[in-house]
């Protein structure tokens, strides 16, 4: 009898551990969050999703949904069903932070699978300017580990898709702190820039030095663009609007057949272009951009170098991309009424810039808008590297950054 109340007492014991163990880990870990916060234990992660670099989930942490309450979008970037889409390049977030923890959490679309890297898209997170992590995004759903210590962290965070959209998008699904930490939107900056590029803009190749190389999205980085590198060194916030291998009239054509499909002014007012399958079930090509959302104080445009693979010195294919830039001109004002426009190109090849400038020339004599600018940038040097397919060097983009930023300064005097 001794042996069975004992037998009993360890039993009930043991079940009365398991109900503790199961409640504590069941616990909220904060009895109050604000209604753009809640605790872990409320997040479902699916199956295919997993927490990268730091392996173990820690229980207590404050989980933030990437709104406008919490975070300011960068680029042309937009919040659906609580998910912030990152299509253009250098899309995502921007906060300022002070946390031990900080978790991102995103998701992928149809090339996000390991088999599939070369064409997934690449997520860096910057803290305080420092890239804490350079991503690949291979799964449909992951969760990274930015930074978890003892010292507290206070600064700038940054979430950005630095590849360009043609080949993928992702979209930021929550933003994860310990418990006592808190992430609150950055500020507005006094300067405002939107970019209108190719390749060029987007930085493809730009981390593989090597021309005989092609493209894959693991060596593209908006970030060591020109583009980038003028917004930095102007303290400005910026759009990226940019697809490789598009142009004016035509996009790039090996045999100098027009190609009508890769022209980005009947793209110029969608939210963005991708080939890749969408998110939330809707392409973005299908979606208008509001342009209300960012009215820059400058819009540089860089397109022609796709356009020369059409027009090849033929004078009727350099006057119908002439005529194109005109009416493209006119679109871009209308969307952004109060901005001065830089019409530039150069940096690999010139052969359309005095197509260009007569472009410029019969835009204002039409329009009386002098607000127009040109800006002829060096083509690159072989001295200074050159990247995949014949593209520039981070050091051709700083000389051009170097360029612009100064042309930019001039026009705000």
């Amino acid at each position: 009898m001794a042996f069975m109340k004992k037998t009993k007492f360890l039993f009930t014991l043991l079940l009365a551990s398991l109900i503790n163990v199961g409640l504590y880990s069941c616990a909220s870990t904060s009895d109050s969050l604000s209604n753009n916060s809640k605790s872990s234990d409320l997040t479902q992660i699916s199956s295919d999703s997993s927490r990268e670099i730091s392996g173990q989930v820690k229980a207590q942490t404050k989980d933030y949904l990437p709104n406008q309450e919490n975070v300011k979008l960068l680029g042309r970037s937009v919040v659906e069903n609580d998910l912030l889409l990152m299509c253009y390049s250098s899309t995502g977030a921007e906060f300022n932070i002070s946390a031990k923890r900080l978790d991102v959490t995103v998701i992928g679309d149809a090339t996000a699978s390991p088999s599939k890297i070369d064409s997934a898209a690449r997520l860096l997170v910057l803290v305080n300017g420092q890239i804490m992590l350079d991503e690949m995004i291979t799964k449909r759903e992951v969760t990274y580990t930015v930074f978890d210590g003892n010292e507290l962290v206070e600064g700038l965070v940054q979430v950005i898709k630095v590849s360009e959209s043609a080949n993928s998008i992702a979209a930021l699904k929550t933003i994860s702190t310990d418990s006592d930490g808190n992430i609150r939107p950055s500020a507005e900056r006094n300067l405002k820039i939107e970019f209108i590029g190719d390749s060029i803009t987007c930085g493809y190749g730009v981390d593989d030095l090597v021309k005989e190389h092609h493209f894959k999205t693991t060596t593209e980085d908006n970030t060591k663009t020109y583009a980038y590198k003028t917004v930095k060194a102007l303290d400005a916030d910026y759009s990226m609007v940019s697809i490789s291998g598009w142009g004016i009239v035509s996009g790039y054509t090996g045999d100098g057949t027009k190609n009508v499909t890769s022209v980005l002014p009947k793209q110029y007012s969608k939210l963005d272009y991708s080939w890749a399958s969408s998110i939330n079930g809707k392409a973005p090509q299908s979606r208008e951009w509001d342009f209300s959302l960012f009215q820059p104080d400058f819009v540089v445009i860089n397109l022609g170098t796709n356009d020369a693979s059409y027009t090849k010195g033929n004078e009727k294919k350099i006057a119908e991309y002439t005529a194109a830039y005109v009416e493209f001109l006119k679109d871009v004002r209308s969307k952004n009424p109060q901005a001065k426009i830089v019409c530039s190109l150069g940096i690999m090849g010139a052969d359309l810039y005095p197509a260009l400038q007569k472009a410029v020339e019969e835009y204002q004599n039409q329009t009386d808008d002098k607000k127009v600018t040109c800006l002829r940038f060096a083509n690159q040097s072989m001295a200074d590297g050159i990247a995949a397919d014949w593209h520039p060097s981070e050091k051709t983009h700083e000389k051009a950054a170097a360029l612009l930023t100064s042309h930019i300064k001039s026009l705000m005097e």
